[in-house]
């Protein structure tokens, strides 16, 4: 069954990492996946994306396996909501001190605002993650298309930025080879700069800075769809018409809950540079997951409990 499947997938990556420390474990059947840590969250006016052309047959890229916006966005029955074209996305960075494959850090650039079947959620086009294990369990137990890069959050930096944003075209981008595999991929590097400023809790913690013992607040419930890498809010007003779980245009629905220490707004100013690449040239190159239009005004989460619940009997 998938259950088993997901079960199994796990704990063959629990027994290959239980020596390394930030091995998290969970006590509640119900969200048996949980992560620890802190996130901060740029919201940004961007363009709406426009629908990728499908790859060719056996042409390799790491974006084939992107269910995003044209390769599955529109198929499933989703609407982009935008306004004189430009929507609600952002990037959203988050520092995992413990997880089921222990610490790693994450990157979303988020492209669009979007509803289905009456609710609304913000949806991710790329997901980075910085270790192989957490790229693996990502995709083999909930099937969300990650992709393996290397992230440097640096903790100087009077505010939060992103000074090295992933590209979506390039070669630019990617300069460190892919040692994992035989394939010519590459990883992508992606800096933020600042990232002291996400730990609101400094004082509160252990002699690491890490802060897992003060107590959290919120039990807050979303909804998570894995597949197109998309958070909902938690209510669905319109129930789905087209065969539930056996709908070509439905997507695998799982419940998260999420609880915090500390929650901070932080202004990192909205300088149109940020997120700006250079070429070998010196001048800028377009890149679609830039911050194009910064709102300035971020969200700092500390101390950050994100559970995972199991596959919710009816699909979005």
């Amino acid at each position: 069954s998938t259950t088993t499947t997901m079960t199994t997938s796990m704990t063959m990556m629990t027994q290959q990492t239980n020596t390394a420390a930030g091995i998290s474990q969970s006590n509640d059947p119900n969200y048996p996946y949980n992560f620890t840590g802190r996130l901060w969250f740029l919201p940004s006016l961007v363009k709406v994306p426009k629908p990728k052309p499908k790859p060719k047959p056996n042409q390799h890229s790491s974006q084939n396996t992107d269910l995003g916006l044209g390769l599955g966005l529109e198929s499933k029955n989703i609407q982009i909501l935008s306004l004189f074209g430009y929507t609600l996305g952002g990037s959203v960075c988050l520092e995992y001190d413990t997880s089921p494959v222990g610490p790693y850090r994450e990157y979303v650039t988020m492209s669009a605002l979007v509803m289905k079947r009456g609710t609304i959620g913000q949806w991710g086009s790329r997901l980075y993650v910085s270790t192989s294990q957490a790229e693996k369990v990502c995709r083999d137990v909930w099937g969300v298309p990650a992709e393996l890069a290397t992230i440097d959050f640096v903790q100087e930096g009077e505010v939060l930025r992103v000074d090295l944003p992933p590209s979506s075209s390039s070669s630019d981008d990617m300069r460190m080879s892919h040692d994992d595999n035989d394939d010519d991929d590459s990883v992508a590097l992606i800096r933020v700069g600042g990232w002291k400023n996400t730990r609101v809790l400094v004082g509160h913690g252990d002699e690491n800075g890490k802060s897992n013992q003060v107590k959290r607040w919120g039990n807050i419930p979303v909804y998570w769809t894995p597949t197109i890498k998309a958070l909902w809010l938690p209510l669905i007003p319109f129930r789905d018409n087209g065969g539930g779980g056996d709908s070509v245009n439905s997507l695998p629905l799982h419940r998260l809950r999420l609880s915090a220490s500390a929650i901070r707004l932080h202004w990192s100013g909205i300088n149109r540079g940020v997120g700006v690449k250079k070429d070998r040239t010196g001048k800028d190159t377009k890149n679609e997951n830039q911050l194009n239009v910064p709102l300035g005004l971020g969200l700092v989460v500390d101390n950050v409990l994100i559970e995972i619940g199991k596959r919710c009997e009816e699909d979005l």
